[in-house]
């Protein structure tokens, strides 16, 4: 089955555990700087998102690109430095959005997100472990709209999507999940801007949590999966949290030859046994690591999109037998961080907990590839993990 990306989305599911660590007393990585410069949506931006989810909810209905001007201006004022709002409740849930500038050319930036060979933990590994479409054919028409946009008389061209997806795990918490949801993509042009945005939704509850954790430092994107239930905070790892219901509108604005803007809007209700913990500063954290960890990749001067369809194709093609040599060589290096072997590494103690290598051997071949394909990714950027192995690690510190 092919895959399909989900990766804004996606990303944006990691965030609420970090409510259970604020609780509990654990410290959070969100940045206070952050924080304190989070400001309201404005007014004139509030509208034309409600325009555009109410479409996505019954996309048979017209869709008229002038109405969401307001929106598309707001997003391209405020791409001028990374920026974080907090949005108004959505059917109880707090919300929060974040819009950057990427410096590359729209096109390069959504070949890298929607090229049917490059699958969405290429480009979001700090977000994705795998996501799939549940129909080839709604996929293929995804692509082409996504590609092609309206021509002719057509104002605009819209597809939908559904599939599965499966996220890495939340650095404080520890847990990951996996869900089903809808997608409905609109391409048009809005006052001369080339525009895609995206309307993602869940269709029903995500799986309960299993725990996971970060191997190494968060911007390397390199995790171990336990496939053990509950979370990782102290004293409360029998916990099994679940997302309910999260909406996502995701926008790329091309706003020169050489720079796209991207904006995430997102709407989350998760927690334990109906308690609802969600926080706008936490959605807002996870946001900040999903398209940051983005345009690292997309703006690194190696990394282009036939390139990473070539690197996917040639994993691909591995047999089971040589990727299982390079998973080895990951779980080696796993076994290295758990025994203490790298100083910096301050969650050994917790590796250690969750190793298990009966579980190791139950991860799915298509899961094995997906680090394969990451690994492959970060050493063409030059900054690979698990690939260079103890020695070279140690040599590089």
């Amino acid at each position: 089955m092919k895959r399909f990306p989900f990766q804004l989305f996606a990303g944006l599911m990691m965030f609420f555990a970090m409510a259970f660590a604020a609780c509990s007393g654990e410290s959070l990585h969100t940045s206070q700087s952050v924080i304190d410069a989070m400001r309201l949506l404005p007014e004139e931006a509030k509208e034309p998102v409600n325009v555009l989810l109410a479409f996505a909810s019954t996309p048979r209905t017209n869709f008229t690109p002038c109405t969401v001007k307001a929106l598309v201006d707001f997003i391209c004022k405020a791409s001028v430095t990374d920026s974080g709002w907090e949005l108004p409740q959505r059917n109880g849930a707090a919300g929060s959005a974040y819009i950057v500038t990427v410096k590359v050319p729209l096109t390069h930036y959504l070949a890298l997100n929607f090229h049917p060979g490059i699958p969405d933990y290429a480009v979001f590994p700090a977000s994705l472990r795998y996501s799939g479409s549940l129909n080839s054919n709604d996929m293929q028409k995804a692509y082409a709209c996504i590609a092609t946009g309206p021509t002719g008389a057509l104002q605009y061209v819209t597809a939908p999507m559904t599939g599965m997806e499966e996220i890495t795990p939340n650095p404080e918490s520890g847990c990951y999940f996996s869900y089903t949801n809808s997608r409905v993509f609109i391409r048009c042009k809005v006052d001369n801007r080339d525009v895609l945005f995206s309307c993602s939704e869940t269709l029903s509850p995500s799986t309960f949590s299993n725990r996971g954790v970060t191997i190494g430092p968060l911007e390397q994107a390199l995790f171990y999966y336990s496939e053990k239930p509950g979370m990782n905070l102290t004293g409360l790892t029998w916990m099994l949290s679940q997302i309910r219901h999260s909406t996502t509108l995701s926008v790329y604005i091309a706003l020169n030859s050489n720079e796209t803007a991207v904006a995430t809007f997102a709407w989350l209700n998760a927690g334990w046994k109906g308690l609802n913990v969600t926080r706008t500063t936490h959605i807002l954290n996870s946001q900040i690591n999903t398209l940051d960890c983005s345009r690292r990749i997309a703006q690194h001067p190696n990394v282009t999109a036939p390139l990473i369809a070539s690197i996917v194709a040639t994993v691909d093609a591995m047999s089971p037998a040589a990727v299982d040599i390079d998973y080895e060589r990951y779980l080696a290096y796993v076994r290295m961080m758990r025994d203490g072997k790298d100083p910096s590494f301050s969650n050994g103690a917790l590796l250690k907990n969750l190793y298990d290598p009966q579980a190791t051997q139950a991860i799915p071949l298509i899961h094995r590839r997906a680090l394969l394909v990451q690994e492959r990714i970060r050493t063409l950027m030059n900054t690979p993990t698990w690939s260079k192995g103890e020695t070279g690690k140690l040599a590089a510190r």
